[in-house]
Parts: structure tokens; sequence; C-alpha cells
């Protein structure tokens, strides 16, 4: 789905530009050491960390994950709207 696959670069250059834009905040923070924050070491430690700077920029604008909110998030949306589809695992998984 074409709509998809744009979302999805959307999301990447979302996601890049804000890792840089923190990074570039860390490193004038500490301007003695900001050559040791290399783009694959920062690359690693954002992605590691990034559902709490999502979590921090919800709980900002009022939004609160509590149990059964994420409950439902992972109900709806994580089950398989295709039913016939055709799964792979499905004869090893019991």
């Amino acid at each position: 789905n074409q709509d998809i696959i744009k979302s999805l670069i959307w999301v990447s250059i979302l996601t890049l530009m804000c890792s840089r834009r923190v990074l570039q905040l860390i490193r004038n923070a500490n301007p003695e050491k900001a050559n040791r924050y290399t783009h694959l070491r920062w690359a690693r430690i954002f992605g590691e960390n990034a559902h709490r700077l999502l979590k921090e920029v919800l709980e900002s604008i009022g939004v609160h994950l509590d149990m059964l909110l994420l409950y439902n998030i992972y109900s709806n949306h994580g089950c398989d709207p295709n039913i016939k589809r055709e799964r792979l695992i499905e004869g090893w998984v019991a």
C-alpha cells in the first residue's frame, strides 16, 4: 500500500530529525566531549531509549499511558486484520 510506505518514510525522516536535534543539544551541553558522541553509538542509544522520549512527549501534551490504554492498544492493533492471510509460522506454533 503506497500510503503505508509513505507513512513509514515520513516516520523515518521525523525520527532522524528528532535524533539529530537531541544529539545537537547533548553535544552543545558537553562541548568538551562533543566529538566523542559518534553517529553509530548515538543511533544505538537513541533507538534503545526512544520509547522514553515518546512517553515524555506524550505526557507533556496530556496523554498518559496507563495499563488499560496500553492493553487496548495492543489488543486492537496487535491483531492482524487480514483473517485469511496464510502465516508461515502457523504450523509451528501451538
